[in-house]
């Protein structure tokens, strides 16, 4: 279950995160995460696992989001580009597999949501755009 030690890098970057924000806010409501699904990533393990690493810290009670990109190639044979069929690293058009894959093995922290006290809220301060680690 490679989701496991996936989910301990994620929740060190969360931890991480979450300990910058100034002023502090009341508590983490949401990570979001986005993974290319070149990874193979069961998403009910990796959720499971977020639950499971985040106990007694400083977010704990948050949940993840998820947000799967799929893998996009070109075949060389026919010049077709467009989204990969995993397992199988084949052409849609032509039958190819002289695939030449772009991206698919990203992995990082987007975004964390906060709940802010009325005191951080008045100052302006929120935490916003993404995170990429």
């Amino acid at each position: 279950m490679h989701e496991f030690a996936i989910c301990a890098r994620i929740v060190d970057a969360v931890l991480k995160e979450y300990a910058q924000l100034d002023p502090k806010p009341n508590r983490l409501i949401r990570a979001r995460v986005v993974v290319r699904s070149m990874h193979q990533i069961v998403p009910d393990y990796l959720i499971s696992a977020f639950e499971l690493l985040t106990r007694e810290t400083a977010v704990q009670g948050a949940t993840m989001e998820l947000v799967t990109v799929p893998v996009t190639s070109r075949c060389r044979a026919c010049d077709r580009q467009g989204e990969i069929k995993l397992p199988i690293f084949r052409c849609d058009a032509c039958g190819s597999l002289d695939l030449e894959a772009s991206g698919g093995k990203e992995l990082y922290l987007d975004s964390l949501e906060v709940e802010w006290n009325d005191e951080a809220m008045e100052r302006g301060k929120v935490h916003e755009g993404a995170l990429n680690n």
